[in-house]
């Protein structure tokens, strides 16, 4: 008792009521057994926190691990109690210019811990951490520190729900700074479905203020398919490969020419592990947004240690799969719409006619949609069949428009806009509705962002968008004719749903949200590097601020201008633009020496 009564009052010097809290607090969470080097461990729900040997020792390995990564100016924010052996070897360890602060999801298991050993004065520097997961990311937020995360797992796992909870706080929060500006070269692939999404990341990107270098491979993609017509398939394969190899190379360098902060590839994105792991060891930071069925395409089995990051639109499974495969880091990034396009139109009555029918469908012929679609005809309501990859669905040619051509966007928004009914059926090999409904296609975000009703299969992850009150699904696609009919007859109410699920896109999932939301989750791990920019901290203003003492290097960033992010080469340039004939200053010569060092040391090939 005496040990708490001395913890508790060593406590409220700082957190006083925090220290009431815990007085008060039942404990009882943490079972207390001695290890065999004499000083207490612990266990939770039976599995131990600490090992049963020597907690010390562990302690001072898992500090000794993860300080050599923590930077001068950062806010390191452990995750995980326990009886807090790991966090007094880390302060240990940690520079006195290094803040630290602790989580605290359970007053219980801190109460077990307060009263199994005396924490000293070290405790007496450590910003503890209670309370809503929000609140406790705005706090660490207001700091304005670098923020850092570790995670002592065994102290995690009872409260791992929490735990994440505060890490989507903070990214969220690290998401809204829009201080600085990163350059990021955004890989392309050469065709498919993922292309148009790269513009609208693209955009999003530029939106948020960033510099964006698109290295776009879909000008090679004539030549590409030309390969596809061989009949040979191993010369076809063989020649398909190497044209993507020559691509990846050609990636490397772009890239060169001007090194990016973060390199970010969209799906098939024509970057080999060889090129991946190169950029790797040259310390480029790369990102994939996988953008598909990960069942349907493996390939990123192969890559899958390639990328720093991954991001993905399924979990669970999807997850587990990507980090047996050697994923270092993967995160769930759903789909979204951009509103710049996807959005309501304002149509003629010879587009409302060629374009409008009471229920259409937009997309490719996959089995199971060949399989469906036929009993959606000689219905009193009129359909029609956008896309291609149809051929052989003679059943269906009745209905197919522009004779199965691929249709581009902006018609694809007309289609949108004219229709009564949008159906929406997600794509599988097999013969009815996906079984596996485990992610959200981007035509459910687009649909609704133009205002337009849809009719959507349920997926596992429907709700966590739209609400019953903003889109309609079904389970069983014999549903589809009676709700067809049912909202043929109430176009105020279709339109009201339409409405609400157009104002929750804009609000909640737009691809400026996404690309907030992963470029907050790379801050957030890199809080150093792209942490450091996001911020703020290479701008004009900062650096100023930051050399105040230094009155010549203070002279040459005022001359830069101001509201830009400065980075060497800009200050080498403008001295460069003095002319060869000028007199130079001494600084002004130490930063163009360090520029021609950079210029040879930034070879990639």
């Amino acid at each position: 008792m005496n040990i708490l009564h001395d913890n508790l009052t060593r406590l409220a010097s700082r957190h006083q009521d925090l220290a009431a809290a815990v007085k008060y607090a039942v404990g009882g969470t943490l079972t207390i057994e001695p290890s065999r080097s004499g000083v207490p461990s612990a266990r939770r729900s039976g599995r131990w926190i600490h090992s049963a040997y020597d907690p010390l020792r562990e302690a001072q390995t898992w500090a000794d691990t993860h300080a050599a990564s923590c930077r001068p100016g950062e806010m390191v924010v452990v995750a995980g109690v326990g009886l807090l052996y790991h966090v007094e070897a880390l302060r240990r360890k940690l520079a006195p210019d290094v803040s630290l602060a602790v989580l605290i999801p359970n007053l219980d298991e801190f109460h077990d811990a307060l009263a199994a050993r005396s924490l000293e004065a070290w405790s007496e520097s450590i910003l503890w951490l209670p309370g809503a997961p929000a609140e406790i990311a705005e706090t660490l937020t207001k700091i304005g520190r670098p923020i850092r995360c570790l995670s002592y797992t065994p102290a995690t796992l009872a409260d791992a729900e929490f735990h994440r909870a505060v890490e989507d706080a903070l990214r969220q929060g690290i998401a809204r700074q829009t201080g600085g500006q990163l350059t990021i070269a955004l890989v392309g692939p050469i065709y498919g479905g993922s292309l148009p999404i790269t513009g609208y990341v693209k955009r999003a990107l530029e939106t948020l203020g960033h510099k964006v270098q698109w290295i776009d491979h879909s000008v090679h993609a004539a030549s590409y398919e030309a390969m596809g017509s061989l009949k040979d398939q191993r010369n076809r394969q063989m020649m398909q490969g190497r044209m993507a190899e020559v691509m990846s190379q050609w990636t490397l360098a772009s890239l060169a020419e001007s090194p990016p902060d973060l390199v970010l590839s969209m799906a098939q994105a024509p970057m080999t592990l060889q090129v991946l792991e190169h950029l790797r060891k040259k310390k480029f930071l790369t990102a994939m947004w996988f953008v598909e069925n990960y069942r349907h395409l493996t390939y990123w089995q192969q890559l899958a240690p390639g990328y720093e990051f991954w991001f993905v639109f399924q979990q669970g499974a999807c997850l587990d799969a990507f980090r047996q495969a050697g994923a270092r880091q993967v995160n769930y990034l759903p789909m979204a719409a951009d509103p710049d396009l996807h959005c309501p139109m304002s149509l003629s009555e010879e587009d409302r006619r060629r374009f409008g029918s009471d229920v259409s469908f937009v997309g490719a012929g996959y089995a199971n949609r060949r399989r469906l679609f036929p009993s959606l005809l000689h219905q009193p309501w009129s359909f029609k069949l956008w896309g291609n990859e149809w051929d052989g669905a003679e059943e269906l040619r009745s209905v197919l428009q522009l004779d199965g051509a691929r249709i581009d966007t902006a018609t694809c928004m007309k289609v949108f806009n004219a229709t009564a009914i949008n159906l929406n059926v997600h794509s599988t090999t097999g013969a009815g509705l996906d079984p596996q409904a485990d992610f959200v296609n981007p035509r459910t975000f687009e649909l609704a962002a133009c205002g337009a009703f849809q009719l959507v299969d349920h997926r596992s992850q429907l709700r966590q968008f739209f609400t019953e009150q903003q889109m309609v699904s079904f389970q069983d696609f014999g549903e589809v004719p009676g709700l067809v009919q049912q909202w043929l007859n109430e176009p105020a109410a279709r339109q009201a749903m339409a409405n609400a699920a157009r104002a929750h896109v804009l609000s909640e999932h737009t691809y400026v949200h996404r690309m907030r939301d992963l470029l907050g989750h790379i801050g957030l791990s890199q809080p150093d590097r792209v942490g450091s920019v996001l911020r703020g901290e290479r701008q004009q203003e900062a650096l100023v601020k930051r050399c105040a003492d230094d009155r010549p290097l203070e002279s040459l960033l005022k001359d830069c201008p101001s509201g830009q992010r400065i980075e060497l080469k800009d200050v080498a340039a403008r001295i460069r633009s003095k002319g060869p004939t000028a007199t130079l200053k001494r600084e002004e010569l130490m930063v163009l020496m360090l520029d021609e060092y950079r210029s040879e040391t930034r070879d990639l090939l």
